[in-house]
């Protein structure tokens, strides 16, 4: 420049602090400032709070009376898979080439939670073992839902049929299993 070598120039203030520290230490804190986030002050909602709510209700208890029976079914020269379905109010539906029995008796759930919920039945299929080998598939029938209409006792009841399909390969013999039944809200 004016031939004067490139050499750092130290200027002390009236206290006697090297001006280029403090310029340094300036510049430090100007970047840190730079970097922080910007505080706002706290807000509060405008008109009414929000509110909360919690309904508590009773957990459901499952009880059962009866068994599904079908009653004795003949096999007369089952061609093709044919299903026999026991309806939940007892009366059975018997495919062509089977002879059926006019009712059977069903499975009588008793459900009991808090009243006016909605109770989801849930129905799943199991398998029934014959009494000479063989299996048939048990799914059950019957409503999808229930409406509490009382806390605890007495409850609700409802009935659960069920329907198998009969093979032309099917062993004559007694079959059993159980019937898979549960309820949610």
């Amino acid at each position: 420049m004016d031939g004067l070598p490139d050499q750092p120039v130290y200027f002390r203030n009236q206290w006697g602090i090297a001006m280029t520290k403090f310029v340094k230490i300036a510049a430090v804190a100007a970047a840190v400032l730079a970097a922080a986030p910007a505080v706002a002050a706290p807000v509060g909602v405008t008109g009414a709070p929000p509110t909360a709510t919690a309904r508590i209700i009773k957990p459901l208890t499952l009880s059962a009376t009866g068994a599904l029976n079908f009653g004795t079914i003949v096999m007369n020269g089952v061609t093709a898979n044919r299903t026999v379905t026991l309806n939940a109010d007892t009366s059975i539906t018997c495919a062509a080439e089977l002879v059926c029995d006019a009712n059977g008796t069903v499975v009588t759930y008793n459900v009991r939670g808090t009243n006016n919920q909605l109770v989801t039945i849930i129905k799943t299929p199991t398998t029934l073992n014959g009494s000479n080998g063989g299996t048939l598939q048990l799914t059950p029938v019957g409503q999808a839902n229930v409406l509490l209409t009382s806390s605890g006792a007495p409850g609700d009841n409802f009935d659960i049929g069920g329907s198998i399909v009969i093979a032309p390969a099917t062993i004559d013999g007694v079959y059993t299993g159980t019937v898979n039944v549960t309820v949610d809200y």
